[in-house]
């Protein structure tokens, strides 16, 4: 859980966050540009990259991420709820601001099963690999903070 929070700390997040982001999109825009434009705003120029509009959309939606994940995972408003349950609420509160965007900006056609199909696979993977990352890099500061824990009781 993140026991300080800072400004700066929190745009270096919203802004590492948003860079990993577009650059996969203008990846994917180069990739499969050609064949989806016209279907998703997110390729309105097509292989080109992505739009300014677009990338404000996705700075947005990753600004609310961010809060969002003050909200779950730090213990500045919800202080008895388990980690289990903020790691459950955070993923469902993602999942429902990305519905509203995908409602909002357009980001592909609602009436498509096979999109959402794509949308909740997509979803799921990047869920999974985000679970897999958090849990190695805790893994690794706790054996770090064993190490040290080590170090000072060998002093005294």
């Amino acid at each position: 859980m993140d026991k300080r929070f800072t400004f700066f700390g929190f745009l270096a997040q919203v802004f590492m966050i948003y860079g990993i982001t577009t650059g996969l999109l203008n990846i994917f825009c180069m990739l499969f540009g050609r064949v989806a434009e016209g279907y998703s705003t997110l390729f309105s120029l097509a292989g080109a990259g992505v739009s300014v509009a677009t990338s404000l959309q996705f700075l947005l939606a990753v600004t609310l991420v961010m809060l969002l994940r003050i909200v779950f995972m730090s213990d500045m408003i919800i202080k008895k709820m388990p980690l289990g349950a903020r790691i459950a609420a955070m993923f469902a509160s993602v999942f429902a601001l990305t519905i509203g965007c995908v409602f909002l900006f357009g980001w592909f056609p609602a009436d498509d099963p096979l999109a959402w199909i794509m949308f909740i696979v997509c979803f799921a993977v990047s869920c999974t690999v985000s679970v897999i990352i958090s849990t190695a890099a805790e893994r690794q500061e706790n054996r770090r903070l064993d190490e040290a824990l080590k170090r000072v009781k060998e002093e005294n």
